[in-house]
């Protein structure tokens, strides 16, 4: 797993807050045009990387998430490249990363990570922090009356 790369990314720290002092887009762009991701699939990249870190199956994973069978393999092989935040919550639950792998993959993805100041994702977020089980994670959020993780079919 490139550790590096995805967790404790201090470049990414700087980045950010070099462009605030940027007067203009094309200023940053010009500075640091090597620091774009080159591809959308930096989440499947990452994904793959959690599956080999946790030892798991991406089926398996499909399975235990309650999603169809291929579902993590489409999001690791590039088929399925818009997962929605539910789903990437799950799987995470489902794989039983931390809290920081988690909120890694929703940014790659493109979704919100979870946000200490809404009630749904601190529900989630103690999960993680507790190492709940999926079902368990959607059994608080129903006591709370807020939708489970897990698609109701």
């Amino acid at each position: 797993m490139q550790e590096t790369f995805y967790i404790n990314n201090h470049r990414t720290m700087f980045l950010e807050c070099d462009l605030e002092h940027m007067d203009s887009l094309e200023e940053f762009e010009q500075k640091y045009p090597a620091e774009f991701l080159a591809c959308d699939d930096h989440a499947g990249n990452y994904l793959s990387d959690l599956l080999g870190k946790y030892d798991k199956k991406a089926s398996v994973v499909s399975q235990e998430a309650m999603l169809t069978h291929s579902y993590v393999g489409n999001i690791v092989n590039g088929k399925k490249r818009n997962p929605s935040r539910d789903a990437l919550l799950s799987i995470c639950l489902a794989i039983g990363t931390t809290l920081e792998e988690a909120q890694y993959l929703l940014k790659y993805s493109g979704h919100a990570p979870l946000y200490v100041r809404r009630k749904r994702d601190v529900i989630i977020w103690f999960g993680f922090m507790k190492h709940m089980s999926l079902d368990e994670v959607d059994e608080k959020l129903r006591e709370r009356a807020f939708k489970p993780l897990i698609r109701e079919r």
